[in-house]
């Protein structure tokens, strides 16, 4: 799949209501700094109104992440969607408003799909919301089962341990 998927042509897009579909393949840095694979579908309606081009994308697919308790990778689903309107220039511009020279006869929405992506991004990425992590000591796989490491003796316990063993 190409970005070719997301260009607009404008100067070949008849006035009226048109759906446009396609797909994107690339890649971010997640919070934790590793790399994530995106695999994505698109649909989006787009509603030429001559000076004015309104266009609601829903994006859907995969991507590849790395659990941020456990290191392990694993495969999760995304969703965004957005919407925006293409206009000539010299029109009032506001929220969501792309302005248009008369000599654009294209307009590339891949842009947009990765930031409405990014903008979904959870900030703590998990393989499941019960996922035990890494051991901090041995740094074994909870999820696993127990390392067999010893719970580390709390210090605030010691006066109390010294009173019980005084008896």
């Amino acid at each position: 799949m190409s970005n070719d998927d997301f260009v607009l042509r404008l100067s070949a897009l008849p006035l009226g209501r048109h759906t446009m579909s396609g797909g994107l393949r690339f890649e971010l840095l997640d919070s934790a700094e590793e790399t994530e694979p995106f695999d994505l579908a698109s649909v989006a309606d787009i509603d030429n109104l001559g000076a004015r081009i309104h266009v609601r994308v829903r994006v859907q697919g995969r991507a590849q992440s790395t659990c941020h308790r456990c290191l392990g990778r694993f495969e999760r689903p995304v969703e965004a969607e957005f919407e925006l309107t293409l206009q000539k220039r010299g029109e009032e511009a506001g929220e969501n408003f792309v302005s248009l020279s008369e000599n654009d006869v294209e307009y590339d929405l891949a842009p947009n799909v990765r930031e409405a992506v990014i903008l979904e991004e959870p900030i703590q990425l998990l393989c499941d919301p019960g996922c035990r992590g890494l051991c901090s000591r041995c740094g074994a796989d909870l999820n696993v089962g127990p390392c067999g490491c010893r719970p580390a003796e709390d210090p605030r316990w010691a006066p109390l341990e010294d009173l019980r063993r005084s008896l």
